[in-house]
């Protein structure tokens, strides 16, 4: 599969096969990761993986977490989103929402607690950055993931970035012995999508060119 396919393809999977993946496969996704661009070739992104009993260990974790703390998935602005960001979510959520219906479950459980357990993926990736960095390098490892993403289409294998967990970040560095000094950035699920499930048939819109960009003569 070329770039330009792997990224029209590309969808964030919500509902995973219990088919594994294999550690070469995953080693073969992140060698691929860690050829994104980065300033001055600061590479600041790192990847946790867990699989096994040690995912389910974390996913158990997250879900009492989230059981107790009730954190909602929403964009995490402190002020209310300008129009032409709510129409966005707006629009994805209410496309969203007959597929995830039609699995019988109620929206916002079903993303907040599928977001806890990585939506059932055999493999969760947890992005992480050592925390000496400032906000701007955000954007390398954003870089990295993807590339990450990017790789997974490339060899046949779903993706959901996932950042609900991040609030969840103490949880997951207890768990997974992550040191202090990193800051999780994001989790990213992965594995094989079903593509049975209605919620996987849904790819979300994007703007029209016209709205993103500006030419300057």
């Amino acid at each position: 599969m070329d770039t330009i396919a792997a990224m029209k393809q590309r969808r964030s999977a919500r509902v995973f096969l219990g088919k594994p993946v294999s550690r070469v496969q995953v080693e073969e996704v992140l060698a691929c990761a860690r050829l994104a661009p980065s300033a001055i070739n600061l590479q600041p992104w790192e990847f946790v993986v867990t699989y096994g009993e040690e995912k389910e260990r974390l996913v158990r974790r997250l879900l009492r977490a989230h059981e107790e703390q009730k954190v909602p998935c929403g964009p995490g602005t402190a002020d209310p989103l300008p129009e032409r960001y709510a129409s966005r979510s707006r629009s994805a959520s209410q496309g969203l929402k007959p597929h995830i219906s039609a699995l019988g479950r109620e929206f916002n459980r079903f993303i907040e607690e599928g977001s806890c357990s990585f939506y059932g993926a055999p493999i969760a990736i947890i992005v992480t950055m050592d925390k000496l960095f400032p906000r701007l390098r955000y954007l390398d490892v954003g870089l990295g993931v993807a590339y990450l993403l990017l790789a997974a289409q490339a060899k046949g294998l779903a993706t959901c970035p996932i950042g609900l967990v991040t609030a969840y970040a103490n949880e997951i560095a207890d768990v997974l012995n992550i040191p202090k000094e990193k800051e999780i950035v994001l989790a990213i699920a992965l594995g094989y999508a079903d593509e049975t499930a209605p919620v996987n048939l849904y790819k979300t819109e994007r703007e029209p060119l016209a709205e993103i960009r500006a030419w300057y003569e």
